[in-house]
């Protein structure tokens, strides 16, 4: 149960970087109406990849840093932070989004794979996301064995292939205008209920630490005075 749940929250949260319109995005919707339905899954594969190295760095970089409750609960109300901003950005932009998928060069499948990952390493919103939300989801999931690691990883990821291989069909239909509004909009209410919920389990991250220093001084106090 906790390997699904903490694939599941990843699965969620990654909708708030998945759905926000972007470079990605414009490379989907231009080679599936070149390539077809296929297009997308190849250029989400690219992004896995990248992302793969990320999250392996994030996970390196952040165990020791994670062992320490303060720590984990400054980044979870930080990413929910994060969360709630963007998840107001996606219900706010969600009426105007439109598919314009234009006259574009088909790329062969190993440059569009390339390309997949080469359009996250040119976007900002990437790094952002992941230096907060993608730390915060790690600090409030604390995964613990490889089988943890895996099911945020692949929860992650599939929240992007759920969310592309739907555009394409949009795309391959031949929809014009977005209709996907809508989705989007209800997407970003859970990602904001989902902020709140972080920044809740941070401040009762940063409470307990506060609660268990302040017994730790009490018993050596006690201690001292019993002396």
């Amino acid at each position: 149960m906790r390997i699904l749940r903490i694939a599941f929250i990843a699965f969620i949260t990654g909708f708030s970087g998945a759905m926000m319109p972007g470079p990605m995005l414009a490379l989907t919707i231009g080679q599936v109406a070149v390539l077809g339905f296929w297009a997308a899954p190849v250029i989400v594969a690219g992004h896995a990849a990248l992302e793969l190295l990320v999250v392996i760095g994030l996970v390196l970089g952040l165990r020791v840093v994670l062992a320490k409750t303060a720590v984990r609960g400054a980044i979870g109300i930080l990413g929910g932070a994060a969360l709630l901003y963007m998840g107001y950005d996606m219900v706010r932009g969600a009426a105007d989004l439109q598919l314009e998928t234009g006259n574009v060069a088909s790329m062969p499948w190993a440059k569009l794979m390339l390309a997949g990952a080469a359009v996250c390493i040119a976007n900002p919103y990437f790094i952002a996301w992941w230096a907060t939300i993608g730390a915060g989801q790690v600090a409030h999931t604390n995964p613990q064995t490889v089988g943890e690691y895996v099911a945020f990883y692949l929860g992650h990821e599939l929240s992007d292939l759920t969310w592309y291989c739907f555009v394409a069909v949009v795309v391959v239909l031949g929809k014009q205008r977005l209709q996907l509004g809508w989705l989007i909009a209800a997407c970003g209410v859970i990602v904001i209920l989902l902020g709140i919920w972080f920044i809740y389990a941070g401040v009762r991250f940063a409470i307990g630490r506060q609660a268990e220093a302040e017994k730790t001084a009490a018993d050596r106090l006690g201690g001292t005075t019993q002396h």
